[in-house]
């Protein structure tokens, strides 16, 4: 027999929070959502560091009607040196601060310079932007799921049925939302489609400011850990 999969979406957020990576976490697979439409204002394109300091990505032509993966990041030289500043100034006397450079960060914008100066992408998508930083991440610490880039060829329905869809594309018959989904989303619609719909959670103490501010401040391990304080409802 099978094993059951249980399949996490999100939209591509820049930098999310912990509960954002509990959920990548908790699944088998996890699917980049980048065929929705881009949301100006959102956790796409800013996010809050140690001492409410706000950091964001602008974007070139940035619209509602657009999707995530149409939507492009304005992320050259001038923009990396300016981030990197924000962050020497908030954390460069924490114990991780190199670590985190040269695991996560350095790796990230190399990449994405590589696009802009080898491969002659004018810039990248936010979806690949923050999709790349995502899996930086969750190779630092560890998390094993099997990560899909993108949503972009497998429906173009959106909301609810678009997740079903995605779902049934990898032969899921679990479903992971985050908690806020509870509002839109019935187990009972999911269900008719044979998807076990449930809702993760976070149940850690850690504050809910962006995934960087706790790599720098926390251990590694104490990270790790906390990935796993989630309730599933």
């Amino acid at each position: 027999m099978e094993t059951k999969k249980t399949i996490g979406v999100m939209q591509p957020y820049f930098f999310p929070y912990i509960g954002y990576f509990q959920l990548i976490q908790a699944v088998d697979t996890y699917v980049n959502l980048d065929h929705v439409s881009f949301m100006k204002r959102s956790y796409m394109t800013r996010n809050t560091l140690k001492d409410g300091v706000q950091i964001n990505i602008p974007c070139s032509n940035a619209s509602q009607n657009k999707s995530c993966k149409e939507v492009n990041v304005i992320a050259d030289r001038k923009w990396f040196d300016k981030f990197s500043k924000t962050l020497e100034q908030l954390y460069s006397k924490e114990k991780n601060y190199n670590i985190i450079l040269e695991e996560v960060l350095i790796p990230w914008s190399e990449l994405t310079n590589y696009s802009y100066n080898q491969l002659n992408i004018p810039s990248p998508s936010i979806s690949n932007f923050n999709f790349n930083s995502i899996c930086f991440i969750c190779k630092y610490l560890d998390i094993k799921t099997n990560l899909i880039p993108t949503s972009y060829s497998i429906t173009e329905r959106k909301k609810g049925e678009g997740l079903q869809d995605i779902v049934n594309f990898y032969n899921g018959s679990n479903y992971i939302n985050a908690i806020g989904g509870q509002k839109i989303y019935t187990k009972e619609d999911f269900a008719t489609q044979g998807i076990d719909l449930m809702f993760i959670k976070n149940k850690s103490e850690l504050p809910n400011t962006s995934i960087l501010d706790l790599l720098f401040r926390y251990d590694k391990e104490v990270i790790k850990q906390e990935l796993n304080n989630y309730e599933l409802v």
